[in-house]
């Protein structure tokens, strides 16, 4: 082989050498720049949160030795008489759904619905 021919061998791999460079460069550089963008919304969202850090922190409830017990007492009254209207409420509408399930009304229209899917 002429030695020209070497050299033309040689400047196509380091051409092709270099151009593999550059694209993964780019990429590269197209992906840290995309993770700088994102980088900057993430600051945006915790500037935003430490700016309501003081609104995110909980009460703290008084203590009860404070209060004293005729106040811990109708605090814990009233937070069950609340639980159990809830409760209740729930037990109602539960009722009223099952009611509804096995009306008369509805039995026929289950029983049409089973038969057609048979």
């Amino acid at each position: 082989m002429q030695w020209w021919a070497w050299l033309i061998i040689w400047v196509v791999l380091v051409l092709a050498l270099l151009g593999t460079v550059a694209l993964l460069g780019y990429r590269l550089f197209r992906k840290l720049m995309a993770a700088y963008r994102e980088l900057a919304l993430l600051n945006d969202k915790v500037a935003t949160l430490m700016a309501t850090v003081e609104q995110l922190e909980p009460d703290v409830p008084e203590r009860a030795i404070a209060v004293g017990y005729p106040e811990v007492a109708r605090r814990h009254d009233a937070r069950s008489s609340r639980r159990q209207e809830a409760k209740e409420a729930r037990r109602q509408a539960r009722l009223t759904r099952g009611r509804l399930l096995v009306s008369p009304e509805s039995l026929e229209h289950l029983r049409k619905w089973a038969d057609n899917v048979r």
